[in-house]
């Protein structure tokens, strides 16, 4: 290795050039052959997939690294996140070529996956003895210990003692003494060859070797695909679908940690580097691990729970906006500390980004082939006490539609995200008298629209007859549109009919800005809500105007928000770059905005919309009949779990609805006004007692106690309740020690400024302790989701019901106490965990299948409430901590 390479972000050198690259590739290849192998593994992709199975798989996998390292080269372009290491650039590069060459192998070749997997480690091997023996003769400049250290000899030692085992075992037999001589010799001799060379030979020949052999053992098919070994002491086997993969992994591991040695030219930095490579990719195999756990439990109940999955391309792609926002946050935003190695920071920082970029591009793939993912299995259905399967399939389809309320739901989440970043353009840009014109007649014309829909609501779209709905409203709204679409052209016109720099121009522009995007959003809003009401959705040419204004103003906006973007990166000024900052995200919070209105219009109008060949559908394409179904008792399919959802979302609302007030303000009350003495002692023996109970004493209290008192029946409010009491303890717990916690120099500094004790506490105190708090609430949430015991007791163990519990529709007024009913709180409900009961444990009628899928989601509803409660956490602490 060159001097040039002594930092990270130096060029190499020419002479090295050609060595780097080979082991950049070495690397990328050790990546995508280490990954595969752990989807192969779980299944996911067979060993003796060949032809155009694996030719599609792999195809799928180019795509996918090709999305990633594409999407990761924009951001460095675009100074999101710079990539400046040569490292991270090489094997990035390489891991592009390497996945588009085995894919054309894949399709060229009659090889299995099991072959290829053997030819890469022969390849490997071949590629790391070559770099030692280069670097041992000179060629190229590396620095090289005088030996690769006991430590890894030692290491070499006993990997050749197993792999000489096992090899020596499967050729001769464990019944000869010669196994145990072929794993003596192996060991020993990868010990010495490890120790006695120089570092460049011993961290190099080892490895090649060791690589070297398990890859010509499975490319010749000595372990294939086929092979089993039944050790006679062992009352189960190996085969070749299991070893295939764990030698593919660990040959990977020897691979890149020897690669990467040598990427450094050895030496302390090549150790450190190979370390780096070798942790990384641990931490991977551990999460992978764990993950496969979760996957074998799931699997038992995972293709009943993803039966009949369907989903458009498009639909996925729309979903992934917000992903995409938050892993750009991510890479912008600085990781770890000072002390990260740099690798690991960008590796961090780039990975969210990388993996969205991959899973849009496979999605993208879809569309523009137009070609289905598909992936066909059987699930079994209990028909008679016996089971009967099914066929069924997941399928992403290139379909070019998406539903209305995807739309809306993913829109207005962006609008108010981007929104809440933007700070203000006050004061900011030239002075134009049109525009305050403007920005007096908008409110106008909005408050106009707001009373004319007002009259349409109190005495209808047609009073004594006259259809001003189909005349005045038409017109309104026709006009409507079209003003919105002017509006959010001004910054666009603003910009265009200036002189001067871009930066400048768009600085000048501000006022246009805001009164044209703000101003055309209001009016748009209320155009959009007089349509029902006046019963018109006016069109021309057979286009609807309000959905096409829509179109037309988002697009500009879009605009806008790009020249400002691009005028940012063209001036040097810090405080010019902050404002046309602003007018980026401005421009982006209208197109957002305009692409909810477009969704909410065809929600409203149930009319569908399309533009350029892209569809906008009340129906959407998206279909998960395990979440979206109810039980379905004589069909075809036996539909889903719904109702069981529906209630266990209820029960966790309603119980932390019930113990979270209390018990946070039981906290306060205990911390902050009561006499620290026996009382609260009293308390907190009991509060840790009430929360150690086991949870078959609250279901006995909630039978004897709540069910009389609450209709003698079993019953959602009954459950509500139990659980209430069983979170309340725990709320209580941490809501005190977050409140003790908070420093009494808080407190002496608010109460020097005069602010009363309560104010203190609600405005200091409180927020300061909110991260504790809420991590008491999804421990505890976390825990309720899942109970069993105390619902069997009072909310009974509905199995396949057909309805869902509707709540909200349920309440209604009377004319005597306690005026406000509801007969759904006092009915018994479907819940997960006690359909998961009477299903598995219980033994009550219905597919096995069904209940490990009924757990899955059970489990999918936990980590769902807990994500929940993180973002609010993290929300709360950054609050805190700007404040």
């Amino acid at each position: 290795m060159s001097e040039a390479y002594a930092h990270e972000t130096a060029i190499i050198s020419e002479g090295s050039n050609s060595y780097d690259r080979v082991l950049d590739g070495a690397i990328a290849i050790s990546i995508l052959a280490f990954a595969t192998a752990l989807l192969a593994l779980i299944e996911i992709v067979p060993l003796d997939a060949t032809g155009g199975e694996l030719g599609s798989f792999l195809l799928s996998l180019f795509a996918a690294v090709s999305g990633a390292v594409g999407l990761t080269a924009v951001a460095s372009w675009a100074n999101v996140v710079p990539v400046t290491s040569q490292r991270v650039r090489g094997i990035a590069v390489s891991l592009v070529v390497t996945a588009g060459l085995l894919t054309a192998i894949a399709y060229a070749a009659a090889v299995n996956l099991a072959t290829i997997f053997g030819l890469v480690l022969v390849v490997e091997a071949l590629v790391i003895i070559g770099a030692g023996i280069s670097s041992r003769l000179a060629i190229v400049d590396t620095e090289p210990d005088s030996s690769a250290g006991l430590l890894a000899g030692g290491a070499f030692a006993a990997v050749g003692l197993v792999v000489g085992g096992a090899l020596g075992g499967s050729v001769v037999g464990f019944d000869s003494v010669l196994w145990l001589l072929t794993a003596l010799v192996a060991g020993g001799g990868l010990g010495m060859v490890t120790i006695l060379p120089r570092e460049d030979i011993g961290s190099t020949l080892p490895v090649g070797l060791v690589v070297g052999t398990l890859g010509v053992a499975i490319a010749t098919a000595a372990i294939g695909v086929g092979w089993q070994w039944n050790p006679e002491t062992l009352s189960g086997g190996f085969t070749g679908g299991a070893v295939i993969p764990l030698f593919v992994l660990f040959g990977t591991l020897l691979s890149a940690w020897s690669a990467a040695k040598c990427r450094a030219g050895f030496g302390a930095q090549g150790r450190e580097y190979g370390a780096f490579f070798v942790i990384n990719l641990n931490a991977l195999l551990m999460v992978s691990v764990m993950i496969a756990i979760v996957l074998f439990v799931a699997v038992k109940g995972a293709a009943y729970a993803i039966h009949g999955f369907s989903a458009g391309a498009l639909t996925i792609l729309v979903v992934l906006t917000p992903a995409l926002a938050l892993a750009t946050e991510i890479a912008r935003s600085p990781s770890g500390t000072g002390d990260w190695h740099p690798g690991a920071a960008t590796l961090f920082r780039l990975t969210p980004l990388a993996a969205t970029g991959a899973v849009a591009a496979v999605l993208t793939t879809v569309l523009v082939t137009g070609q289905a993912l598909r992936y066909p299995f059987t699930y079994l259905i209990q028909v008679n006490r016996e089971s009967e399967p099914l066929e069924t399939a997941i399928t992403i389809t290139p379909e070019p539609a998406v539903g209305a309320v995807m739309l809306t739901l993913v829109g207005a989440l962006m609008s108010v995200v981007l929104f809440r970043r933007y700070g203000s353009l006050r004061n900011v840009g030239a002075t134009f008298p049109r525009a305050e014109t403007v920005r007096q007649a908008v409110p106008a014309a909005v408050a106009t629209v707001v009373l004319l829909l007002g009259a349409f609501v109190v005495v209808g779209s047609s009073p004594a007859g006259v259809p001003l709905g189909t005349t005045l409203g038409t017109a309104v709204v026709g006009a409507g549109g079209l003003a919105a679409v002017g509006l959010t052209a001004l910054p666009v016109a603003g910009v265009l009919t200036r002189d001067g720099p871009l930066a400048d121009r768009l600085q000048a522009s501000a006022p246009l800005f805001t009164v044209g995007i703000f101003g055309a959003l209001g009016l748009s809003i209320a155009v959009l809500f007089l349509q029902p009401t006046a019963g018109v959705a006016p069109s021309v040419l057979g286009v609807d105007i309000v959905p096409a204004a829509a179109v037309l103003a988002g697009l500009l906006c879009a605009v806008a928000a790009g020249a400002a973007s691009y005028g940012a990166r063209t001036t040097d000024e810090s405080l010019q770059t902050r404002l046309l900052g602003e007018e980026t995200v401005l421009g982006l919070t209208g197109a957002a905005g305009f692409v909810t209105l477009l969704g909410a219009h065809v929600l409203a109008t149930g009319a569908r919309f399309s533009v350029l060949g892209t569809a906008i559908t009340t129906e959407g394409t998206f279909s998960w009949p395990m979440l979206m179904q109810a039980y379905i008792p004589l069909g075809a399919e036996p539909g889903g779990i719904m109702p069981a959802v529906v209630g266990t979302v209820w029960l966790v609302i309603g119980a932390s609805l019930f113990a979270l007030p209390l018990g946070v303000g039981a906290a306060v009350f205990l911390t902050e006004y009561a006499e620290q003495g026996r009382f609260t002692a009293v308390v907190e023996i009991a509060t840790n007692a009430l929360w150690s109970t086991p949870s078959i004493v609250f279901g006995l209290f909630g039978a004897a106690f709540l069910i009389p008192r609450l209709g003698g029946n079993e019953s959602l409010l009954a459950g509500m309740l139990v659980l209430g009491f069983m979170l309340l303890p725990l709320v209580l717990i941490t809501s005190r020690e977050s409140i003790l916690a908070v420093p009494d120099e808080y407190r002496d500094a608010s109460a020097a400024l005069g602010v009363s004790r309560w104010e203190t506490i609600r405005s200091v105190v409180l927020p300061a302790a909110m991260p504790g708090v809420i991590t008491g609430g999804i421990l505890g949430i976390g825990r309720i989701a899942g109970e069993t015991a105390p619902l069997i007791l009072v909310l009974g163990s509905t199995l396949n019901a057909t309805e869902p519990v509707k709540v909200l529709q349920g309440f209604r007024f009377v004319a005597q106490p306690p005026f406000i009913v509801n007969d759904q709180l006092l009915a018994a409900s479907a819940s997960l965990p006690t359909q998961v009961w009477a299903v598995i444990a219980a033994g009550v009628s219905g597919s096995p299948q069904m209940g490990w899928a009924t757990a899955a989601i059970l489990l999918s509803v936990v980590l769902t409430f807990y994500g929940l409660g993180i973002t609010a956490r993290t929300y709360f602490r950054r609050k805190l901590n700007y404040e």
